[in-house]
């Protein structure tokens, strides 16, 4: 009896090693399949649009499980983003998904920031400083049309779990887009490296001191305030609301407010056509 039990035991021991040996192959397979679709995707979108689809492939070995792939486009034609998802699942409904996003700025916008690198398209103020032997580069209004954009059509495509202020500084951004629904506050002394997209659905405020190193795409559906002595490297900034930039602020980008905009008069805003060109980013689970 002892013999038998042992026996019985080692049997069930192998057959949940070769389940598992089974299980993991499968997920392999999946996210190998949907890693092929989304960089054939990429790969052909050089040469025509793509677009949402469907298909079916031949059936997984081991266990003979049937395969769909789903190719999902979605687009933000204002701002240029064209979002993509690659989802692939098997018939015992285990899936595995991979997205990434790209943006290309429609020529309506690139010629707008021909002009200048500050556009308002409401009122503009410009308030005094007691330093006044400094160039500064303030924005007036052109008649610009500011693009139509909401953080929902966003939200189903980016990343909702916005980083703390320690995860920003010690691990920057990772090319990916980063959504924040609430107001918000990036801390005082704050240094961001990377590249990315930043996303917010309420008020947003980059207090003083704070550095954000690589290139980044701002996309605030309310208010912006930028405080005091912050430094932004490479950054387009499009917000929905009033714009706010303190004293000794440097923005190297483009920058673009559709409510109106207070913008000391030492604060510096010089144009960098880098930030207007394509950017893509990471492919993401």
């Amino acid at each position: 009896m002892i013999c038998s039990s042992v026996v019985l035991y080692y049997g069930r021991s192998v057959y949940q090693e070769s389940e598992a040996a089974r299980e993991h192959l499968r997920r392999k397979q999946l996210e190998t399949i949907a890693q092929s679709f989304i960089l054939t995707a990429i790969q052909q979108e050089k040469d025509t649009e793509i677009a949402s689809a469907a298909y079916s492939l031949h059936p997984l070995w081991p266990g003979n499980n049937e395969v769909q792939v789903y190719v999902s486009v979605n687009r933000v034609e204002d701002l240029g983003l064209r979002f993509l998802k690659v989802n692939v699942s098997d018939s015992d409904r285990v899936d595995f998904s991979l997205r990434q996003c790209s943006m290309f700025f429609p020529v309506s916008l690139l010629q707008q920031f021909a002009e200048s690198p500050l556009i308002i398209t409401g009122s503009t103020r410009q308030e005094k400083s007691e330093k006044k032997d400094k160039d500064t580069i303030t924005g007036k209004s052109y008649g610009a049309a500011f693009p139509q954009f909401s953080v929902e059509e966003i939200a189903g495509w980016a990343s909702t779990d916005f980083p703390s202020a320690l995860e920003l500084q010690r691990d920057g951004l990772s090319g990916w887009i980063y959504l924040c629904r609430n107001k918000i506050e990036l801390p005082k002394g704050l240094k961001v490296n990377g590249d990315g997209i930043l996303a917010f659905a309420d008020d947003v405020t980059i207090d003083d001191n704070t550095v954000l190193t690589g290139r980044i795409v701002v996309l605030a559906e309310r208010n912006l305030r930028i405080g005091n002595h912050v430094r932004l490297n490479k950054a387009l900034l499009l917000c929905r609301g009033k714009l706010t930039i303190g004293t000794d602020s440097i923005i190297n980008g483009a920058v673009m407010a559709q409510q109106g905009a207070v913008v000391d008069e030492n604060a510096l805003i010089t144009g960098d056509r880098e930030v207007l060109e394509p950017f893509n980013s990471i492919i993401s689970y």
